[in-house]
């Protein structure tokens, strides 16, 4: 999002398809390991700072260390980004212990490793807020690498990159809590043969192909200049060239396809092009048949001085919107930005879940009560393929999105605007429905006349983890009506011949 100087790794600390139905993705089988895992993927993004050394106790880190994270597993996070000025070896190590201890998982960032791949990469760029169309679908099939593409690729330094990769394996390629490794956040164009090649050194550090650990890197948002963040056309020619291996052998054509995105603008505004966003990346992620992660705006700030509009402090509502809107576009896994408060310089920031000085604010609780509910409800999804997204209600309908149509499933909609979503079990075919709250500052009241197809409707409770029968008419108009709270959403199981 920002590249923030001074912010220990050097990372950049900011880190849905346009088709109603079809072929969906449901969890991973095989690969790395935390996309395998029957665990919902919840991970904190800038975790805790790494403590400082303490020469009278040498138990005094790890013990401080691990409370620290004990605090960050508390609150329902399951995995962790490093960063936050824990990107080298003393720091990870620390955080990989804590992280064993409190069944944590780790995508450990390396300040040496991302210096040697920004050896290789273009003069850093700015976003900008500005809107781009769509790429069409001949251009993005028929565009091979540029002059420019593989000028910047023949001045990469392989070598450099692997070296040190193998340097990480061989300290902490042991460590139970390891994950992954933290490649790059939001590249450029440019830096996509060197990515690769990092990707592929990471699945072969365990030996096969693919490999147990994570290679992670995260992509620009819709709203990213084509020019100078992207280096490409528009946004969906970036995401082509990013996940095209067939059509683009610098492809990155990584095992998941990770993206930011921060919504909440001032005044209780959302950007335009929020829905979109979800939407293409559903696009890519069924294309390319790999899981989705998202992420959660999570603190307030200030970014008018690199360009960058004014973000409000989400409440509790808004971080259950942005959670269940990420779900009913079927992503496969959540990241908060941020969990610890970062430090002002250019972008001033609000408090996000623990202040700079270790105290927890309400958002810590919010996210509690929140990832509870994620884990429950993401649980369930996370084995399912998403076969549609519809938009119900819209006064107007955003950028990229599908207003609802009747289905075998649902034949009418009515009331409160809302997103259903439809999900399908690839060992069954059992379809569930999640209708989600349209706003995050309202309560909706949806009634959907069922099909004569489905025989039954049982709803989930994310708090007792059970399906419970709802009644519903045996003949026509069969109604089913959906109260949900602001933010909120519902997740149906459909019961058919």
């Amino acid at each position: 999002f920002l590249k923030l100087v001074g912010l220990g790794a050097g990372l950049s600390l900011f880190p849905g398809s346009l088709f109603p139905s079809g072929t969906g993705l449901a969890q991973t089988v095989g690969g790395p390991t935390i996309l395998s895992d029957a665990r919902y993927p919840i991970a904190a993004w800038w975790p805790p700072p790494p403590v400082p050394k303490d020469p009278n106790d040498p138990n005094a880190d790890n013990v401080r260390t691990n409370a620290l994270y004990a605090e960050l597993a508390g609150a329902g996070f399951n995995a962790v980004l490093g960063g936050n000025g824990g990107a080298n070896d003393r720091a990870n190590g620390l955080a990989l212990e804590a992280c064993a201890r409190n069944e944590l998982r780790l995508v450990l960032a390396d300040q040496a490793l991302r210096n040697a791949i920004d050896g290789t990469a273009v003069a850093p760029a700015a976003r900008t807020e500005g809107q781009e169309e769509p790429q069409s679908a001949l251009q993005a099939l028929t565009e091979q690498d540029s002059p420019q593409d593989l000028q910047a690729q023949a001045a990469a330094d392989p070598e450099a990159v692997s070296q040190r990769i193998r340097e990480l394996y061989a300290l902490f390629g042991n460590e139970p809590a390891l994950a992954g490794l933290l490649l790059y956040d939001e590249p450029h164009r440019s830096l996509f043969g060197i990515l690769r090649h990092a990707k592929e050194q990471v699945e072969q550090q365990i030996g096969q192909q693919p490999g147990e650990d994570l290679p992670y890197v995260n992509v620009w948002p819709s709203h990213a200049s084509p020019q100078n963040a992207l280096g490409a056309e528009s946004y969906t020619d970036y995401l082509q060239k990013y996940m095209d291996e067939a059509r683009y052998p610098s492809a990155v054509a990584p095992p998941v396809l990770s993206f930011d995105h921060y919504p909440l603008l001032a005044d209780e505004r959302t950007t335009v092009d929020f829905f979109y966003n979800h939407a293409v990346i559903r696009n890519f992620s069924r294309r390319f048949r790999v899981p989705s992660w998202g992420f959660v705006q999570s603190v307030g700030f200030d970014g008018r001085s690199v360009g960058l509009g004014v973000r409000r402090r989400p409440d509790e509502a808004e971080i259950f919107w942005q959670i269940n809107v990420a779900l009913a576009y079927g992503v496969k896994g959540i990241q908060y930005f941020t969990y610890w408060t970062p430090e002002d310089n250019a972008v001033k920031f609000g408090d996000a879940l623990i202040t700079r000085t270790g105290t927890r604010t309400a958002l810590y609780n919010y996210a509690t009560r929140a990832n509870d509910y994620l884990a429950a409800v993401g649980g369930q999804l996370l084995p399912l393929v998403s076969e549609a997204v519809v938009h119900f209600g819209e006064q107007r309908l955003p950028r990229g999105t599908i207003a609802f149509r009747p289905d075998a499933f649902v034949r009418a909609m009515s009331g409160s605007p809302a997103i259903l979503s439809r999900f399908r079990n690839p060992t069954t075919n059992q379809r569930y429905l999640l209708v989600t709250n349209r706003s995050p500052n309202a309560g909706a009241q949806t009634r959907l006349t069922i099909s004569d197809l489905v025989q039954g409707v049982e709803e989930f409770d994310p708090v007792t983890g059970a399906y419970t029968a709802v009644p519903i008419r045996a003949t026509q108009p069969r109604y089913l009506y959906v109260r949900v709270p602001p933010g909120r959403a519902r997740l149906y199981r459909l019961r058919t011949a």
